[in-house]
């Protein structure tokens, strides 16, 4: 073997793909989540295990949003689309009137059930969500597109994994930018429907996502740095480190990493995650996967230190005492990145 031969073998090419998680149909009024409570967590770590990439990062971004005056432009003009619809058109040669071919589509067959879903959308606190990620693994190896977004849905639409080559949205996972405001997406609804970067949730949609890992796949998740939760009900700790949890008050970071995520091999009661309903915030908060070298790591994060502290002490009311450290805004697989012989994009 050559030792040019030998340097491939040592520096197997690396295909780098970034990917954002959207509404496949890009049908606005859906509100997808996953089917299972508080599962999501571990079968998402579980694919990712499976999958074993070289580097994974899996970002949720997510913030308070107001859309009243654009749902309700938004059903106006469903509204007025539908009732074009219902319009007969008129032939051309005999100057009979014939039904719109769009009267037999799902548009229209769906259109009530939209408007009243826009209806109700517009009466609740509202959440924009974003997804998106990094991923890298050897030119044969493993995809994204193994993880189970595919699998949250409701009656309108699902959610689809869109790949990337542009290394510029490298910029976008490191400074964790999302879009925000996605009312122009409702605006074109009616007229050219395109894939909206970020989608609407309400707080109960938005834990199926944002929670950490339990169930009974939890409990066998092997590249998460902790044990079992034992929070006996109104609160937990990791291990035996009562001692060792953070107290919010002393977290001095926008950026923090749960040393060891507690892990609890049953779904949480009801009542036990109210507090989660208050996850989003004025301000973009996230809640992060990093997989490195076959282990898991949890970020947090969110745009001032005392919005920090208050979404930690917001999940430990739920998950108990939990120890953080301040963590680097671009992961250590990252930094690397470079010395990597023969990474594609």
């Amino acid at each position: 073997m050559t030792s040019n031969q030998a340097q491939k073998v040592e520096n197997p090419k690396k295909r780098v793909r970034f990917f954002n998680v959207s509404l496949r149909n890009g049908i606005v009024v859906s509100t997808p989540s996953y089917p299972e409570k508080q599962a999501f967590g571990a079968h998402l770590i579980r694919a990712v295990e499976t999958s074993n990439p070289d580097f994974a990062w899996i970002q949720f971004l997510f913030v308070k949003s107001d859309y009243g005056s654009a749902l309700v432009r938004l059903k106006n003009s469903m509204h007025k689309a539908k009732t074009s619809i219902e319009q007969p058109g008129v032939d051309l040669i005999s100057g009979q009137e014939l039904d719109r071919r769009e009267l037999h589509r799902d548009y229209y067959r769906q259109s009530d059930v939209r408007m009243k879903k826009v209806g109700d959308m517009a009466t609740k606190p509202a959440i924009t969500l974003a997804i998106q990620g990094m991923w890298v693994a050897d030119g044969e190896g493993s995809s994204a597109l193994a993880l189970p977004f595919d699998h949250c849905s409701d009656e309108h639409d699902s959610l689809a994994i869109f790949q990337y080559r542009d290394p510029r949205m490298l910029l976008e996972l490191v400074d964790r930018r999302m879009v925000v405001d996605i009312s122009e997406y409702f605006d074109r609804y009616t007229k050219s429907r395109m894939e909206p970067p970020s989608f609407l949730v309400t707080s109960e949609e938005l834990q199926s996502y944002v929670h950490l890992p339990a169930g009974e796949v939890a409990g066998s998740l092997r590249s998460l740095q902790g044990g079992t939760s034992n929070r006996e009900f109104a609160q937990g700790n990791i291990a035996d480190e009562e001692t060792n949890s953070t107290q919010p008050d002393s977290i001095s970071s926008r950026l923090v990493r749960l040393a060891k995520v507690p892990k609890n091999e049953v779904a949480l009661e009801d009542v036990s995650v109210q507090p989660l309903a208050h996850l989003a915030a004025p301000t973009v908060r996230t809640f992060e996967l990093v997989y490195s070298g076959g282990v898991t790591e949890v970020l947090l994060s969110a745009e001032t230190v005392e919005d920090m502290r208050n979404y930690a002490g917001l999940l430990s009311l739920v998950y108990g005492g939990m120890k953080l450290q301040d963590a680097e805004p671009c992961p250590a697989f990252l930094q690397e990145l470079p010395a990597l012989v023969g990474l594609t994009v």
